[in-house]
């Protein structure tokens, strides 16, 4: 039997057809050639949470790395201007099953969680640099007044939800075996 899921990246871009078959995954897109990547040539599965990536909370990513190629396969779908649908419910099943068939074929290939500890690292050192040029300006700011602290505190507690998620989940780790943490998934939609 064959999984499949579908999703699309943005406005820009078609539909999205991925498809885990016999001979490998296949991904079929609209005015593109069907490419099929055999489970055998899958270096790499890396799941991480896009943070802040148009404003949605619960969007996730699968990165398969074969060869010298990557293909992105996201957890929501574009629906339309600034919309996207939360597509939890078939990317889990579609995900864990894609690491069963590779590393079932493939044990040699690397199953990673969160960012690469350079991105990783290196989003904590912008955040901090972003923070203290913050830190300046609201200093320096010539405007005082409850306003103007409401609106700085609204700032700091609306990225300060997604830099947690994101630290949380992107910490770079390796995992070992086919049980994928609960943490690296998307919620599904109540």
């Amino acid at each position: 039997m064959n999984t499949s899921y579908i999703f699309r990246k943005s406005a820009l871009e078609k539909t999205q057809y991925w498809e885990l078959t016999d001979e490998g995954i296949l991904c079929r897109q609209e005015g593109k050639t069907d490419a099929l990547i055999p489970y055998q040539k899958v270096q790499s599965i890396r799941l991480s949470y896009l943070a802040n990536n148009r404003y949605r909370l619960n969007n996730y990513c699968c990165k398969i790395t074969a060869g010298q190629k990557t293909a992105d396969i996201l957890s929501s779908s574009y629906e339309g201007m600034a919309t996207f649908n939360n597509q939890a419910d078939t990317y889990i099943p579609f995900v864990k099953e894609l690491v069963k068939r590779v590393k079932n074929t493939n044990p040699y290939c690397n199953l990673y969680a969160g960012q690469t500890p350079f991105v990783f690292y290196g989003n904590i050192a912008f955040t901090f640099v972003i923070v203290v040029i913050l830190f300046l300006i609201f200093y320096y700011l010539p405007i005082s007044g409850g306003l103007s602290i409401f609106v700085r505190l609204m700032l700091i507690g609306y990225y300060a939800i997604f830099l947690v998620k994101s630290f949380r989940v992107n910490k770079p780790q390796q995992i070992t075996g086919y049980e994928i943490p609960a943490n690296i998934l998307p919620e599904i939609a109540k």
